[in-house]
């Protein structure tokens, strides 16, 4: 990268001086042209002053005198001439009419006998009839002459200035060549490094600098995906490890089970047989709850389209289907308020989370029951699930959202309320606990009312 940037700037300053090469041929053009367009000013005001000394039919020397003059100090060379070719007066004899001392003055603008150019011809008129013609041409000034070092000095001042201004401006982009080149480059090989890093396995390397700009933008993207990988990974071995354990123990158990039977330590008999169907429907439901958290871990990359859902029917249906649970242990489930509040949501991801809620609550609360209720916050629509149980004490409350965590008397995996919180997030909402010991608890679900597509 840092190559190509360099040779950016070498091609800016290859711009900068083929505009500078335009900018100067274009500045000596339009000088030309204006020298061209003065020139062709002085000639017809030339012209029309010469034929303003005709009148009656005759010259007026006087007139012709002064307008020749003139035409001299213009640096014109000028000769009349009547209509036979006759040199009525010249440019030469006007000044030599002079004083010596304008005489003298005037030898600046007088003729070179060497190398002068050709003269001009231009018909003069009066009244619409040619009265003569009017040679003209240009005075060569010599090269000496302060007129001639006035143009040298002003060319020469022009290109100076576009040399010059080339220079600093083509040194000034070489110079930001070097350093920006090295400046911009080098995050981007930062970032390429810790890119690497990463790839060879050390998922702590970090980037610093971090900003508003694009580049500090790209370093925090590099640094949520690093710490992302890394989460990840610490949960992966979590899990392998959390699986591992809760596989080794009901197979454990069954393999002891097993040898002793096969033994004869123990008989073959009905009891010994349910203790291994025991174990067999723990290793069911564990698989279960991994085949759930996949699922839900897989619902993250896809966001179901949302429907139409009125509220107090759909918890009606999961209070129906869970009643057998909590009628078994003498609980009571209920749902408070009676308005029916329609919805747009996912309901098949909220009747899982809101079983593992309800059933978790059941699970431990042993006296009272369950109480649901609903309603709307604004752009939201909420469900609670307050239980009667004996609650948690605070760092146990802040642990019961993490994978395979169990409370002291949880007779479940530690995966229920980890997918549960997986599904809401899903669903672009949250899922929030309070509770003390002794209080019961409360699980608040939070989400979009949402709107029909």
């Amino acid at each position: 990268m840092r190559s190509k940037l360099f040779v950016a700037f070498l091609l800016v300053i290859a711009l900068a001086l083929l505009s500078n090469l335009m900018f100067g041929h274009r500045i000596m053009k339009d000088f030309a042209a204006y020298e061209k367009g003065t020139r062709e000013d002085h000639i017809y005001w030339i012209i029309a002053s010469v034929e303003s000394g005709y009148s009656h039919g005759g010259w007026n020397m006087r007139s012709l005198e002064s307008s020749l003059r003139w035409a001299a100090m213009l640096r014109f060379d000028c000769r009349v001439e009547d209509l036979s070719g006759r040199t009525v007066m010249s440019s030469a004899q006007a000044v030599n009419l002079l004083g010596e001392a304008m005489r003298i003055r005037m030898q600046i603008v007088q003729p070179e006998s060497k190398g002068a150019p050709p003269y001009e011809n231009y018909p003069l008129f009066h009244m619409g009839n040619q009265i003569g013609t009017l040679a003209i041409r240009d005075i060569t000034a010599p090269a000496d002459s302060p007129l001639r070092k006035k143009e040298h000095i002003f060319k020469q001042r022009g290109r100076q200035f576009l040399i010059t201004s080339f220079v600093i401006a083509g040194g000034g982009a070489l110079f930001l060549a070097v350093v920006l080149s090295q400046f911009l480059s080098r995050p981007v090989r930062e970032l390429k490094r810790a890119a690497e890093t990463l790839a060879g396995g050390d998922l702590s390397v970090r980037l610093r600098g971090t900003g508003a700009d694009e580049i500090g933008k790209l370093k925090a993207a590099f640094n949520a995906m690093a710490e992302a990988l890394q989460r990840e990974d610490s949960l992966r071995k979590r899990l392998t490890s959390n699986v591992a354990h809760e596989l080794r123990t009901p197979l454990a158990v069954m393999k002891a089970r097993i040898e002793a039977m096969m033994d004869g330590v123990i008989e073959a008999d009905r009891a010994g047989l349910e203790s291994l169907q025991a174990e067999l429907d723990s290793l069911t439901r564990l698989i279960g709850s991994m085949e759930d958290l996949t699922k839900a871990e897989a619902g993250f990359l896809k966001k179901s389209p949302p429907e139409k859902v009125l509220l107090r029917e759909f918890l009606e249906g999961i209070v129906t289907g869970m009643e057998p649970l909590f009628m078994d242990k003498g609980l009571k489930l209920e749902i408070a308020g009676g308005q029916e509040l329609p919805v747009f949501t996912e309901p098949e991801k909220l009747e899982k989370v809101l079983k593992n809620v309800i059933k978790n609550a059941a699970n431990h609360t042993m006296e009272g029951g369950v109480l649901l209720k609903y309603g709307f916050e604004g752009a939201m629509f909420y469900v609670e699930v307050k239980d009667t149980g004996k609650g948690m004490a605070p760092d146990e409350l802040g642990r019961i959202f993490d994978r395979f965590y169990k409370g002291k008397d949880s007779k479940g995996f530690g995966l229920g309320l980890a997918i549960a919180r997986e599904l809401i997030e899903v669903m672009g909402g949250s899922i929030t606990a309070q509770s003390r010991p002794g209080t019961g608890s409360v699980f608040r679900i939070v989400l979009p009312r949402g709107k029909e597509r």
